[in-house]
């Protein structure tokens, strides 16, 4: 594999909250730009979550990596602080249009279309990735049922 031309940075991002269930939060990003699954851990405040809730938060393509690296995500783990940290996972799912990530330490999938990913390899299960990521605040409810979302 090649050095990358590109950089991943994080942007800040939107979503919904779709379900809630066990100590999991299932949160669809705006534009149709895939999904997100937290521990209730990664979430700033401190409220009863449901579906229609708004999130915001940081987060980037993901790029293929040959070697899995030590990231440091304490940053997400232990802090309440909306900072990117740069998070590395593994591969679990891939389709014709999307790919779904396991987030290393229990933090999380995420499930992305194709074209979300960084690489110049074929994609294909149990390959890393890093991408960066933060907890998620939320800054308001929409009124709208969760088959909506």
């Amino acid at each position: 594999m090649k050095t990358p031309d590109y950089i991943i940075n994080p942007v800040m991002m939107g979503g919904l909250v779709k379900e809630v269930k066990g100590d999991l939060v299932k949160v669809h990003l705006h534009g149709r730009l895939g999904v997100i699954t937290v521990p209730r851990a990664l979430i700033q405040e401190e409220m009863d979550l449901e579906p229609g809730h708004e999130m915001q938060f940081y987060f980037s393509y993901l790029q293929v990596n040959e070697m899995s690296y030590d990231y440091d995500v304490s940053s997400i783990c232990c802090g309440k602080i909306m900072e990117p940290c740069l998070v590395g996972g593994i591969i679990t799912e891939v389709n014709d249009t999307a790919i779904k990530a396991e987030m290393i330490r229990g933090l999380g999938t995420v499930a992305v279309p194709r074209r979300f990913v960084f690489t110049d390899v074929a994609l294909h299960t149990g390959q890393n990735v890093e991408f960066y990521f933060s907890p998620m605040h939320v800054i308001g409810k929409r009124d709208i049922p969760a088959e909506s979302i």
